[in-house]
């Protein structure tokens, strides 16, 4: 029920977008007179609408099965999607994906890029996705939260296919594709190390090579 709650919720965001997709399809697919000229008037308008919305977006609406979590994140699927460029949010969360994780699988990239989305929504933490990412790192080597933005190793995109992947998950992400692996997470390690810091947190968590944690008591 709570998945279908996240996605009426992300539905009614987007609604100035999504429900002109929704009511021509339903027109096309139960009107029974809409022939000829008519039909290929909604034909079109649907096409128009559906060119402005995500391939992903679109499954979901159209194809119920699209929407559990185990159908979101099969390799597969996000690897068959076209790929999806977005704005300055958007490759903030892509290039921490790709630098943070592209060795994950692709559900070990969901839940690091929920931690990264909790964070901007707490108000512990920046407000931006930019701002999360980029947090510490006007401090010395290694004291900000994400290693690859203060190493001191010069970072490039050279692998194609994982940023590929990495950016369609970002873009997944932002348009709030809700499916909430990590119980509210907001912080993580990998699991070959041990940080003192994981042992004052309530682990919510293991996925792929990843421990998850939130500073809250109990979660949903």
């Amino acid at each position: 029920m709570l998945k279908l709650i996240n996605f009426f919720q992300m539905i009614c965001k987007y609604y100035k977008k999504i429900v002109p997709v929704i009511l021509v399809t339903l027109s096309i697919l139960h009107s029974s007179e809409a022939m000829g000229s008519n039909l290929s008037r909604l034909l079109t308008i649907q096409k128009e609408h559906h060119d402005s919305l995500p391939k992903f977006l679109m499954d979901m609406l159209v194809d119920t099965s699209k929407r559990r979590v185990e159908s979101i994140v099969d390799e597969h699927y996000v690897d068959g999607l076209p790929d999806y460029v977005g704005g300055k949010e958007w490759k903030c969360l892509a290039e921490a994906l790709y630098f943070e994780a592209r060795g994950e699988s692709v559900i070990g990239q969901f839940a690091v890029a929920e931690v990264i989305i909790n964070r901007a929504n707490s108000s512990k933490f920046p407000n931006t996705i930019c701002g999360v990412v980029n947090q510490g790192t006007n401090k010395s080597r290694y004291k900000c939260q994400f290693t690859y933005m203060c190493d001191g190793l010069y970072e490039s995109v050279d692998d194609k296919f994982s940023f590929s992947r990495a950016g369609k998950i970002a873009g997944m992400t932002l348009w709030e594709v809700n499916i909430n692996l990590t119980k509210g997470a907001l912080y993580y390690h990998a699991k070959s190390v041990n940080p003192s810091w994981s042992k004052k947190l309530v682990r919510t968590g293991i996925i792929g090579d990843h421990k998850f944690y939130s500073d809250k008591t109990s979660f949903d």
